[in-house]
């Protein structure tokens, strides 16, 4: 038995007196979910099953309703962002616990500003003690690291230590909430807005935070790429504050599933069972968001389920490296021959039968009037899907002008190269 964030039990992926919203198109979920696989055997019995039907005069029995795997779902690239799989992807939900991963981000800025440390000593106030739903039972006037009431914010979910943290980097619950406001401004996380540091709702059955799919991977991803979160989301358990208690990880696919190692799980009754999760494999990684799942098993198998479609369906492609020397050699009427090189790297995920059919077009002069000088920009190759421009990199001018030009000339598109492709059936 697990207390999620929210502050209501979960036991076993069953669930009593939740209330979740209705969604009129809710049935469409059980197509879209079906047409990628995603849909469990018990669930698609579910709506053919047997039942027994209690026959008593002058009483009409409703037809069960049917109940959606999730109310909003989606699956991105960790890297650019680019969107494998959405439903309802700006569908406004409340984030219950996972409020804690804008929380921590915000901590993580105010870190490494210097501003605070993770050994920092932090006061437990009568707030943070009186917290309730999920906690570690903090008491007023202990003292503990930051970095630990951190660490059990995140992978316990506990409340009590998420309000301590709040208190600590920003001088108040409301200081914080701000900070957190803020941050997802600068995101561009436009559909979300925190009235908490932890997600539960000031009143029972009234969640005043709301975010989406898309604001929640956006999270995320900064997450990701910004912050070293990920070594204690990783856990499945931890000790905290040197053994006083033991965090088990409420992200229960944590060393179940290959690869993942976060991020965040929310429960509200309101909100249903959620569930940002991320997953690593080989050079490729994946974001998944699951909102308004039915049940705690539920959402940890709708998140596997897309995270290994995602995994089974697209794999990485690198097809620049930056400094790479490009297929194309310019005349520089003040001087010689240049071969211009990519400005950056460039790697997408791709849905597999799709990579063949990827080139590059180079829109590069074949003169220019010079003089130039290193990192002058030359022109543009663009990455193409059939007529499709999927990015672009500036064609740069070398670091040596002089560099001899090998191979042969060529001037608008090719394929991409096959060697930056992974061997047909490698397993990511």
């Amino acid at each position: 038995m697990a207390i999620d964030g929210g502050g209501c039990v979960e036991d076993a992926g069953k669930l009593t007196g939740v209330r979740l919203r209705r969604f009129s198109g809710s049935w469409a979920i059980w197509l879209v979910a079906g047409a990628i696989g995603l849909l469990p055997a018990r669930s698609a019995m579910a709506s053919h099953g047997h039942r027994r039907h209690y026959h008593h005069r002058f009483v009409y029995h409703r037809p069960r309703e049917v109940v959606p795997l999730y109310h909003a779902a989606l699956i991105e690239d960790a890297d650019t962002g680019n969107v494998l799989y959405s439903y309802n992807a700006t569908l406004q939900w409340p984030p219950a616990s996972m409020a804690k991963m804008m929380l921590l981000l915000v901590a993580e800025d105010q870190i490494r500003s210097g501003r605070v440390s993770l050994s920092d000593p932090v006061r437990i106030s009568e707030r943070a003690a009186l917290t309730q739903g999920s906690h570690l039972g903090l008491h007023e006037g202990e003292i503990y690291p930051l970095g630990e009431l951190m660490k059990a914010a995140l992978i316990r979910s506990a409340n009590d230590a998420a309000v301590a943290v709040a208190e600590k980097i920003a001088g108040s619950v409301e200081g914080c909430v701000r900070l957190m406001n803020l941050k997802a401004r600068s995101l561009g996380m436009d559909n979300t807005y925190y009235g908490t540091v932890d997600g539960l709702p000031p009143v029972p059955g009234h969640d005043v935070d709301y975010t989406t799919p898309l604001d929640l991977a956006t999270l995320a991803r900064a997450i990701i790429h910004t912050t070293t979160l990920l070594q204690w989301s990783s856990l499945e358990e931890a000790p905290f504050d040197g053994g006083v208690a033991m965090l088990r990880n409420t992200n229960h696919l944590i060393g179940r599933l290959e690869g993942c190692d976060g991020l965040k799980t929310g429960f509200t009754v309101n909100a249903g069972f959620n569930l940002t999760a991320t997953v690593k494999r080989g050079d490729m990684r994946l974001v998944s968001v699951v909102l308004g799942a039915p049940s705690n098993r539920e959402r940890f198998e709708q998140s596997a389920r897309l995270l290994s479609w995602g995994f089974d369906n697209f794999d990485r492609v690198e097809v620049l490296r930056r400094g790479e020397p490009l297929p194309v050699e310019v005349q520089v009427q003040s001087g010689g021959m240049i071969q211009p090189v990519s400005e950056s790297d460039i790697a997408l995920v791709l849905p597999k039968r799709q990579i063949p059919d990827v080139k590059l077009k180079y829109d590069i002069p074949p003169s220019i009037s010079g003089p130039v000088a290193y990192g002058d920009t030359i022109g543009h190759v663009r990455v193409l899907d059939g007529g499709d421009v999927m990015t672009t990199v500036d064609a740069i001018c070398p670091l040596n002008k002089a560099l001899p030009f090998s191979g042969q000339t060529s001037y608008g598109s090719r394929p991409i190269n096959p060697i930056a492709m992974s061997p047909p059936g490698e397993s990511r």
